[in-house]
């Protein structure tokens, strides 16, 4: 589907929400439900999401940006968010592991995702990724001695990439193609000076659809 077009009708509060949900750690309806009421049936007690990323996430972006800080070529900075064995839930993650690597000064996000809706979730999933590594690379950026990395391209593997037929008609209508954002260049000197937190401010200004947000930076997919 094209993310771009109008009647995709995305929703780019809900996006940075999301966003700054997982960075924080979070795993509870409560921090999320505001912003999308429909996701609070996904959760098993009506409080917590089985399935979160955030908790994880949270739990390994120090180790991720320490082996990166430590020898930049390493293929060892890998964050995993599956959950091994899991149980009979309404959330089992949609998402095995986000391995980050450095090549030729710019952070490379290779996510693995054992399925993937290319209408409900995939926009989503592809930002909240994004905003990950941009993190990564902000964290990094403010560490390392070396040259600083920009964002690199992100590689999604999905076991199954699939379409339900109540959605087709709908994503039908808008496939289009275009080139990158225009706000790419904005994120991307944020990035570079390892400014995290006029990122996170953005994300927070559209999340709470402040005026500033289309000012400071256009948070889009």
């Amino acid at each position: 589907p094209g993310v771009r077009s109008p009647a995709r009708g995305l929703s780019y509060t809900f996006m940075a929400a999301e966003a700054l949900w997982i960075l924080a750690g979070d795993d509870t309806v409560a921090g999320i439900a505001p912003y999308n009421p429909r996701i609070a049936a996904f959760s098993d007690d009506g409080m917590t999401f089985f399935g979160a990323y955030g908790p994880r996430v949270a739990a390994q972006l120090d180790y991720v940006v320490d082996r990166l800080t430590t020898d930049p070529a390493t293929r060892q900075a890998v964050l995993t968010t599956w959950r091994p064995c899991p149980p009979v839930t309404k959330d089992v993650p949609c998402t095995v592991a986000l391995a980050f690597m450095i090549r030729a000064q710019r952070l490379n996000c290779h996510a693995f995702m054992r399925s993937s809706d290319a209408w409900l979730g995939l926009p989503y999933d592809c930002f909240n990724f994004a905003m990950i590594a941009a993190k990564v690379a902000c964290a990094y950026n403010r560490r390392a001695a070396r040259s600083r990395v920009q964002l690199g391209a992100l590689h999604l593997t999905a076991a199954s990439a699939h379409l339900y037929a109540s959605n087709f008609e709908a994503a039908a209508a808008c496939v289009v193609s275009g080139a990158p954002p225009d706000d790419y260049r904005s994120l991307q000197g944020l990035v570079v000076d390892g400014d995290w937190d006029r990122v996170e401010a953005a994300l927070v200004a559209c999340r709470d659809k402040r005026a500033e947000a289309e000012q400071a930076w256009r948070i889009r997919p």
